[in-house]
Order: structure tokens, then sequence, then C-alpha cells
């Protein structure tokens, strides 16, 4: 019998078949009605443009709201990075950094395990007192308050209870307890938090591996200020509890335009929308502030004041020519031991202080700008009675006493070298008359002295003098910078002016602006006034400044110093009492206003100390140290000596930088050296008098040591370890104590005392 090799299908398969494929194409058909339904007929509801749709961006959207309505148009802001503030050479002053807020979801850990916790409670035990261990190890220089127990308990009990809660929230303003990458990659990488399984997929083992927490974190950008407290009252915060400084003042440039994106929210599901605005990161702005100065600064001031036990003081240097602001300090006791000083206030600009004898460089501009020949006149000094002729004409006496001496009679310049207050006061009435107060004020308005100054930082106001015209005392205080307030920097800028030639510069703090590519705008020197008085008035006044440093009865006399030559004014004022409505006795406000070099000055720079009882020596002193390091980080010092000294050969040096070798060796006068290594450091090993030396090439290991910077500023330590490659961590605020190095990371840690 024969058999067909085809083997026919039976129609029970063949019905079964057409079923199928009839139900496909039934599928195929009813999806695309679908498209076609959802793209025609509720395409306005997918837009999120229906009138089924709420748009929650839009004002009164909560009036729109019904009982039917199920879709929502939300958005989320896209926020831009905010730019960063540089020095004058490109050095970051402030930055963006990201910390993290640390949270556990024990909701969350009770809700995946609780199968596992149920039959055991403390299934997890170990791994949470092995994480509570890290914990406390990881953050017990920040959190000294919390022991190992304290997070066992935190971890446990959130699971107990159920409930998501924050260990470490990010304060913006306390970055003594920022939790960074570094903590969240430590924490992060415990094997303990991991268990593996294994599964089989296409005959390979497949390794994966499955978290045991519910540990969140939560990043945050924060801005940095890498130089810690130099310049960080003027370099300024801006949030939402505090504003102020170039942060805030500048505030348009540096925040950049927020984008958002829409999105549907519609029977709980999110779907985004084309609607989209990408933000515009903000501008990046280039301050005047030099690091080298600014540093001197902070340091110097700081030590004075603790040295002192001051309660605040500031100091500020311009560039002469520009106006440029070159360093800021305004430093706060912070302890009440002095052991360390914070920047709190905006001193330069906004304290109510009165000037003291500081202000008798504008007296002796009005005296000079109405007394031709300064050189007959002479002045009583130490005590003097004053016959003052009142509005009905009859005659008080008014006795006032600088020092119990007999009273003497002495020329302008000595008036002003030895910084009398009746000699001043003597010399103004002389010179406008005994009722002419309203011509010396307006003599002072005259030369700019007692306008509105408008800077990059805000208005700084300009002084409030009451009006004296029937008041002998007020007349008599105003001539030597008492019974008003005036701003400090005030008083520098019309010191500039003086050493400027007479041209008032207005104080600049913000060079440029730039974006990722280029320069979007700059910021020129302002000239406030071409001259604030004549020439032959600022050229005698620059002699009479000069005398108060170099001249025989100078109030600055001790600390001539032939290598750093400067000219100023001291002052010194007592300190106004609210309380007992009377001046305090037993503590001043001390200050010195000068420039340097003298003879070509490049810098003016103001100290103001409040709250000491010395006299303003102090001042002059912190000046002095913080014109002397100037110029010795400019290099004047090397170069007078160079210039004016015999030859001497130099002896063996220290480590230089290899790109700056050559330059130090021309600034001395020294031949330069061509050399071929890769050494990165540079030693003179011999020099002869004809000028040429005997190069060696050092690998930093030969020569590198860890500086032990126990007992220095906190500023000072960290400098010196980084310079010498390591990287720093600080703990606490003062002075180091110890320091410890740990081999394994290199980092240095410095205990500060507190």
């Amino acid at each position: 019998m024969k058999t067909n090799s085809k083997q026919e299908t039976s129609p029970s398969v063949m019905r079964r078949m057409t079923a199928v494929y009839l139900m496909m194409v039934l599928a195929g058909i009813a999806c695309l009605a679908k498209i076609l339904y959802l793209s025609v007929a509720e395409r306005a509801l997918a837009s999120g443009t229906s009138d089924k749709c709420v748009d929650t961006t839009e004002p009164g959207w909560e009036d729109k709201v019904t009982g039917d309505t199920y879709c929502y148009v939300r958005e989320n802001t896209l926020r831009p990075l905010r730019g960063e503030i540089y020095d004058d050479r490109g050095r970051v002053l402030v930055a963006n950094f990201t910390v993290f807020e640390v949270a556990f979801d024990g909701k969350g850990f009770a809700r995946e395990y609780q199968d596992t916790l149920k039959r055991n409670p403390k299934a997890y035990d170990e791994i949470f007192r092995k994480l509570a261990d890290d914990f406390y190890t990881q953050f017990k220089d920040r959190f000294p308050r919390y022991n190992a127990d304290y997070y066992y308990q935190f971890f446990t009990g959130n699971i107990r209870n159920h409930r998501y809660a924050t260990l470490f929230p990010v304060r913006e303003w306390d970055e003594r307890i920022w939790v960074t990458g570094v903590d969240t990659a430590f924490i992060k990488n415990r094997p303990y938090l991991y268990k593996y399984v294994w599964s089989e997929k296409s005959g390979d083992t497949v390794r994966r591996r499955t978290v045991h927490t519910h540990l969140n974190f939560v990043s945050t950008n924060v801005r940095i200020n890498p130089y810690g407290e130099m310049a960080k009252r003027t370099l300024g915060v801006e949030t939402p509890d505090r504003q102020y400084g170039l942060e805030h003042s500048m505030n348009s440039i540096l925040a950049g335009v927020e984008g958002s994106k829409k999105y549907l929210e519609l029977n709980h599901a999110k779907v985004p929308l084309r609607d989209r605005l990408d933000p515009v990161d903000g501008h990046n702005i280039h301050t005047t502030i030099k690091l080298e100065i600014q540093h001197a600064v902070h340091n110097e001031l700081s030590r004075k004041l603790s040295e002192l036990n001051a309660e605040w003081g500031c100091a500020i240097v311009m560039e002469t020519k520009t106006g440029e602001i070159k360093a800021i300090s305004n430093l706060r006791r912070a302890a009440a031991d002095a052991s360390y000083y914070t920047e709190s206030m905006e001193y330069a600009l906004n304290a109510k202080v009165e000037p003291g004898s500081t202000f008798k460089l504008a007296s002796l501009l009005a005296y000079l700008e109405k007394t031709p020949n300064d050189t007959v006149g002479r002045y009583p000094i130490y005590n003097h009675t004053f016959d003052y002729p009142t509005k009905s004409g009859q005659v008080k006496h008014y006795t006032k006493v600088d020092y119990q001496y007999p009273s003497v009679e002495v020329p302008a310049l000595e008036v002003f070298q030895r910084s009398s207050n009746v000699g001043m006061a003597s010399m103004i009435f002389e010179s406008y008359g005994k009722r002419g107060f309203p011509q010396y004020l307006a003599q002072l308005r005259k030369m700019g002295l007692l306008d509105t100054l408008h800077t990059q930082l805000g208005d700084v106001m300009p002084a409030k003098i009451k009006d004296g015209t029937n008041d002998f005392n007020t007349y008599y205080a105003t001539c030597f910078g008492a019974g008003f307030n005036v701003p400090i920097i005030r008083t520098l800028v019309y010191y500039n002016a003086i050493a400027n030639g007479g041209k008032m510069m207005a104080p600049l703090f913000v060079r440029y602006v730039t974006d990722t590519y280029d320069t979007v705008q700059r910021f020129e020197p302002q000239v406030l006034m071409d001259s604030i008085a004549s020439a032959s008035t600022v050229r005698k006044a620059r002699h009479y400044l000069e005398q108060v440093v170099w001249g025989e009865h100078g109030t600055a006399r001790r600390f001539r110093d032939e290598n750093c030559m400067f000219a100023g004014k001291t002052g010194t004022r007592d300190i106004w009492d609210e309380t007992i409505r009377d001046y305090r006795k037993d503590v001043n406000a001390v200050s010195f206003c000068g420039y340097f070099p003298m003879d070509k000055p490049q810098y003016t720079v103001i100290v103001y100390i409040y709250g000491v009882p010395h006299h303003s020596t102090v001042a002059v002193d912190a000046f002095a140290k913080i014109a002397r390091s100037i110029m010795n980080s400019s290099n004047y010092s090397a170069t007078r000596r160079a210039a004016d000294a015999p030859f001497t050969p130099i002896g063996r040096t220290a480590p230089v930088r290899k790109k700056y070798f050559n330059t130090l060796l021309s600034g001395l006068g020294y031949d330069t050296v061509t050399y071929e290594t890769t050494a990165p450091y540079m030693r003179v090993d011999r020099a002869d008098t004809n000028r040429h030396v005997t190069a060696v090439a050092l690998q930093m290991k030969e020569f590198q040591k860890m500086p032990d910077v126990r007992g220095m500023l906190a500023s000072d330590a960290v400098t010196e370890l980084i310079r010498a490659g390591y990287e720093v961590r600080v703990i606490g605020k003062g002075r180091v104590k110890s320091q410890v190095h740990d081999s394994q990371t290199g980092i240095v840690k410095l205990y500060l005392d507190h």
C-alpha cells in the first residue's frame, strides 16, 4: 500500500491557525485605532493643552480644579551652575562644591526585609554594628557628640518605627560639618553592606551584587572658600537668610538664569513634555584681590588683634594709581581668650566709628587751601583757652587740654607731627574764623570728603556732621575727627588721593566678568575727582604726612625703616558708650593710614583696631609689618639693595621652583642659567664676584620634609603643607596644637587649639 509523502493538515488545526491569525489582525487594528485616537482625539490631553488638564504654572490655577480633574501640567526648575569668584591672577576664591545630605530609609528597609525581620529581629544586627563603628570613625571629628552607639540606635530605631530620617542635613553656612564625596565613597565601599547572589543565564554564571541598606546620599551644591577666612566677608554669601558681600551685590551676574522642564501628571504617571528651557550658567567674576597681599594682611591683622585682645579690627590695601582693592580683612574676636578671629562684619564699609586724628589730614587740606604760607603761623599745643563769640555777641571762654604741660606755640608742621587737638583747632579757627564752621564744612565738601561713595559692594554713606555753627564744642571736635562717624574706607580713599597726586579714585573690587569662553564685561578704574585740592596743597600735605614718620616729633617715628619708607597719619580715639552716655577712658579705637613706597606710592593702606587699652603705635606697627611683607613679596627690598649696595656673592640658596629660578637670579644681578633637567627645583650651589653661579638640580624627594607647623595659625600651616605637597584636613579653630600624618592616604590632619 502506498502512502503520501506530504501530510495533510487536519481541519481542526487549520481552524485554530485561522483564529490566531484573525486575532492578531484584530489586535493590530485595535492598536492602530488606539494610536490614531490618541494622536488625533487625545492630542490635546497628551500635550497638556486639553480642557481636562490644569496648568499649575499659571496664576490662579487652583480655581480651575474640579472634582473631575485628573490631569495636571507641572514644572521642575532646572538650576544653573553659579559663577565662581577669582583673584586678580585667576586663582579661585569662591567655588562650587558638592556636599551630601545623609538619610536612612528605615521604612523601606523594614518593608524589603520584613520576612527576615519577623523571623529574626536581630538578623542584620551585626551589619549595623559595623556600620555604626565606621560612621563614628569617619565623622568623629565633625560630630564629636555622636558615638558608635548613637549611630546604631539611629539605624535600628528607625527600622523599628518604619521611619525615613535624616542623619546629617546640609548646612550651607557651616562647612565644618559638610559630608563630601570622600565620605560617601567610604561608606558605599563597606563590603558588609552588600551580598552576592549567583544566577544562571544562557549557560553562564552571573554574579550580582545587592544592597543590604537603604542609605540615601542627596547631593547639594554649596559655596566653598578654599582660603578659609581670608576676605570671606567681602566675598560674601547669598542664601535665603543671609546676603552680603560680592555674592550679594553681584548676584545677578553670578546666579545665571534658571531653566524649567514641564511634565504631565496623568493618573499618577509622569510624562515628559516637550516644553523645556535650559538653564544659563552664571558668569565668573575676577576681583582685584591679590592673594599674596591678602594673605599678608589677614595674618598680620589676626596676630595683632590676638596680641592686643582687641574687639575687632580691619585693614585695607588699595592700589594707588587705579583704586583697586588688593586686600581687605574684617576680623572680630571669636573666642574669649582672643585665640582666633573670624570675618563677621563688613567693618570697612559699614562700621560707625569716629575717625580720630586720621581726620586731621582733612582739616590740614582745608587749612592749606586757605593759608598759602603755612610756615609763618604758630599755634598753641598741650592746652589753650579759646574765646568764642556767641550769636548774641557775648564771648565765652573754653579751656581745652591735651596734656597737663605749660602751653607752647609751634609751627603748623609740628602741630601735625605731634597730632595736637588744640593746635589743629587753632589752625582751623584762624583760617575760617571762630564762627566759620559752615565755611569749613563747605571746603571739606568741595574736596569730595563728605560725598556718598558708590562701590561694587554698595553705597558707603558720608560722614554725618551736625551743624555746629552756634556750638563751639562741635566745631572744635570736628577739627580732629571727634563727635561724628566716617566709614573706614572713606578715609582710605582721600588719603589715596594725596598719594596719587590729588586724583581721587573710587575703590574697585571687581575687574571683569567672564563666561566659559570669553570676557563679557570690564570695570575700568573710576576717577571721582581729578584733584581734591590745588597742586601746592597736595604737595605740602605729602610733606606733612612724611614728617609724621620721619620728623623729629612725629608720632610714628619709632617705626622708621630705610628699607620700607612710608608716610601717613596716626589716630587714637576714645570709644563712645551708649549705656553710660560718655566716652570710655579705658579703651580706644586706634588707626594708621598711609602709603608706600614714600617717594613713588604704589599702595595706600589703612589699619583700624577697635577696643584696646593702647594708643595708635600698635596700628603703626601692624601697618609697617604689612608694608614690609608686601614689599618683600614684590621684591622691592632685594632690588633696592642690588642697586644701592656693593655687589656681594650669595651663598648656597634654598631650593627654588625651576620656572622662577632665572627670574630670581636676574633680580639679584646674576647671569641666568641654561639647564636641561626634568627636576622641578633648582638651587645655587656657589657664586662668584663675576656674577656667575653654579646651579644644582634637585628632585623633590632630595630635600622635602613635612614642615612642623605646630603653633602656627591655621592659614599659615595649610599654606606651608600644601606648598610641601601634602593634602590637609583642619579640625577646630585657632592655632595648630598637633599634626598627624596618615602615610596611607597622604593626608595631614591638623588639630587646632580652641
